[in-house]
């Protein structure tokens, strides 16, 4: 059952399988100090879930892409929307990392490709590497697990400790985060 927020009214409380869909983002960057700069290459989301306890969670990561959301056009966000629409068959739920500046855009683009969904599907990401002190990388993984858990069927993005469901999120450049647009 659920309540008229989207949220379950009795949280799953069985270990529940998570398909853990990374496609890059600014969570996922490294600092190459060769080149000083920040990359794209590594699989850091894998590394921070595996410092939580998860016991609870049967998880299954899949390295989609390693993208810059910038770099994250039509293509690759109907690579991620397929990726997703495969996982929701074979999962209780799924979470997608994702870079912020597209972020809400592939969202949007879940909301209107699949007509319904039958496990939640929750994004988010960080305007911080995991790589870097200061990151809120940690934090929106580890509301995002915890919000696959108790949310009904739907879209949403968790993020520094908000969830909002879709459609009608953008990103916040002023305060760097996720609002809800009416």
């Amino acid at each position: 059952m659920e309540n008229s927020n989207g949220w379950l009214e009795t949280p799953r409380a069985n270990k529940i399988t998570v398909a853990v869909i990374m496609t890059g983002g600014t969570i996922a960057k490294s600092y190459d100090p060769v080149e000083a700069r920040l990359y794209n290459h590594e699989t850091k989301v894998e590394d921070l879930i595996g410092e939580l306890r998860t016991d609870d969670l049967d998880l299954t990561f899949i390295d989609l892409m390693h993208r810059d959301s910038l770099e994250i056009g039509d293509e690759e966000r109907k690579i991620i929307v397929d990726q997703i629409d495969q996982s929701v068959r074979g999962f209780d739920a799924v979470l997608v990392t994702h870079g912020t500046d597209t972020l809400p855009d592939t969202a949007e683009e879940l909301c209107s490709s699949i007509e319904q969904l039958d496990v939640p599907v929750v994004f988010t990401g960080a305007m911080i590497p995991h790589s870097i002190k200061g990151s809120d990388a940690a934090q929106n993984v580890t509301e995002a697990l915890l919000a696959l858990r108790m949310l009904s069927a739907g879209v949403y993005i968790v993020f520094h400790n908000r969830v909002l469901s879709l459609p009608g999120v953008r990103k916040d450049y002023e305060n760097l985060t996720f609002e809800k647009v009416s």
